[in-house]
């Protein structure tokens, strides 16, 4: 008996063809979702972690420098001076002198900066000296107080143009050394570098064992990028003046100093620049500060991060009132943050070790 064919599909109907691409898009709508809140999280981490890199940057950067200011070794005074300071800048005096240890200026560049520096607008700024890491050497023969050099039992590593604290325990000396760094004497007299020395005798005759350090002169500010975010800046001696820029994305940056008001070297309250007597010029009451209160704000590169923007308190600007292409300040405080950008306020309480009771 013969038996009829068996029906065999020869292809897909249209019904059937238009299920599997229906099917298929929503398979692709699943996975393109899944992408763009992967790429959406990528980008809010990568914002925040590198706000948080710049903040972590900053405030180790400051809080170092912090620590150390006023630190001059085994001199336990101010040293004798050999620096040509008297007609000098403000500019100079200010950088080269070990006093005051910590200065500061309220919502304004540094005295000395000039008028076409871009230096932020309405952010704090300072200046923090000490001397560097020390080496121990002796006297190699017979030193005279009227030389103008001084000589050592081994190279000096001070090359020309560094500015130079030497010191015992019986007194300390401050000139900037004009013999190379494998010369095995401290020499005073030649060179061309600012601010130069001027013709006067050391305060001892250093016949024995001393310690010789480097001094350090860092003045940190924000300062405005053509084209890019602000960045925490610093202003280094190497030995002449020499521009640092530090870590990108910080726009603003707040000091308060915690001043010891009744000498137990503990601070009793934290005030601004130019009140209180600590004066813009160097003057006052700088030698009260025993610790800094450092506040810097933070933003990410990355723009459109959040779904609104982002909007908090920042207690260091209460009474700036100001509008930037960057945030927006109330004069309660209130910080508003514009293209959608990641921020973050970071603040460090730093005590001078040198002042600590």
């Amino acid at each position: 008996m013969k038996t009829a064919p068996l029906n065999r599909q020869m292809g897909l109907s249209l019904i059937e063809l238009m299920v599997a691409m229906l099917i298929s898009l929503i398979l692709l709508g699943g996975v393109l979702q899944v992408f763009l809140s992967s790429k959406d999280m990528y980008r809010t981490n990568t914002a925040v972690a590198r706000v948080q890199e710049a903040g972590r940057f900053a405030t180790d950067f400051i809080a170092f420098d912090i620590r150390q200011a006023g630190y001059k070794g085994e001199c336990l005074s101010d040293p004798a001076t050999h620096l040509k300071l008297t007609n000098a800048s403000v500019d100079i005096k200010n950088a080269y002198s070990t006093s005051p240890a910590i200065q500061g200026w309220d919502n304004s560049k540094p005295v000395f900066f000039g008028t076409a520096d871009t230096t932020r607008a309405n952010t704090d700024s300072f200046i923090v000296k000490y001397a560097g890491d020390g080496l121990e050497f002796e006297a190699s023969g017979t030193n005279n107080t009227n030389a103008q050099s001084l000589t050592v039992n081994d190279s000096t590593t001070a090359y020309a143009g560094q500015v130079v604290l030497l010191a015992n325990s019986t007194g300390c000396d401050l000139f900037q050394n004009t013999n190379n760094q494998n010369a095995s004497a401290f020499q005073k007299a030649g060179g061309n570098a600012e601010p130069g020395n001027i013709n006067q005798d050391w305060s001892q005759s250093y016949n024995g064992r001393m310690t010789a350090h480097v001094l350090r002169s860092h003045t940190y500010f924000i300062r405005d990028n053509n084209g890019r975010l602000p960045s925490l800046w610093r202003r280094v001696l190497s030995p002449k003046p020499v521009m640092e820029e530090l870590v990108e994305g910080v726009i603003d940056m707040q000091v308060t100093y915690g001043i010891d008001k009744d000498g137990d070297r503990l601070a009793d309250e934290y005030v601004k620049a130019g009140t209180n007597n600590l004066v813009a010029s160097g003057v006052g009451d700088w030698n009260k500060v025993v610790s800094a209160r450092i506040s810097i704000l933070a933003i990410s590169p990355e723009t459109n991060v959040l779904d609104e923007p982002q909007k908090f308190i920042f207690p260091a600007i209460v009474g700036i009132n100001r509008d930037d292409e960057y945030a927006h300040y109330g004069s309660d405080g209130t910080v508003t943050i514009k293209n959608n950008r990641v921020a973050q306020v970071y603040t460090a309480t730093v005590a001078i070790r040198n002042r600590l009771p």
